[in-house]
């Protein structure tokens, strides 16, 4: 009987439960400071026992380029900045993390899984070489997008996630 009931809860979880984060291009700067996030692979379809029991990885989700001519040293934060579902209770931000993949030119950079929040979590704190940025470079950081374990506690249904990113100058 017990097993019966897990069967009918995982065919209703594995019909209905696409879990999509959203990361839309999106572009802040002024004359010193320049950030563009672009989302490529930024959803997740969670169908069946394993995608639900275990972290699910999307390799390089996104990707933020950047340049500060200011100064040579920046921080990068991210937050959820907002969340919807289609079920009516909310999933936690900290069900979502983000881990740097590549970094263009190779700078001193964290690859450490960052853990997200609705409030700001520091992605990076980057010092380049002074002369860097006289040659109106820019770095180009390609992150993966990590989700779950979501398990069995959550309604099927859509989940959406904003997440907003931020550069300052320490």
């Amino acid at each position: 009987m017990q097993n019966t009931g897990r069967k009918i809860i995982l065919f209703t979880v594995s019909n209905v439960i696409p879990l999509l984060i959203l990361v839309s291009t999106a572009c802040c700067q002024n004359k010193f400071n320049y950030l563009q996030v672009t989302g490529f692979s930024t959803g997740f379809n969670l169908t069946n026992t394993t995608t639900l029991e275990n972290r699910q990885t999307n390799s390089n989700a996104f990707q933020i380029v950047l340049s500060s001519k200011a100064t040579n040293t920046f921080s990068i934060y991210a937050k959820v900045s907002s969340s919807t579902s289609s079920s009516g209770t909310a999933m936690p931000a900290s069900m979502l993390a983000v881990k740097l993949n590549t970094i263009t030119p190779s700078v001193s950079a964290s690859f450490n899984t960052i853990a997200l929040s609705t409030i700001d979590q520091l992605l990076q704190q980057i010092t380049t070489p002074s002369q860097f940025w006289s040659n109106n470079s820019s770095l180009t950081l390609n992150y993966d997008l990590l989700c779950g374990p979501v398990g069995y506690d959550y309604a099927p249904g859509n989940y959406n996630f904003t997440l907003l990113f931020t550069m300052t100058q320490p």
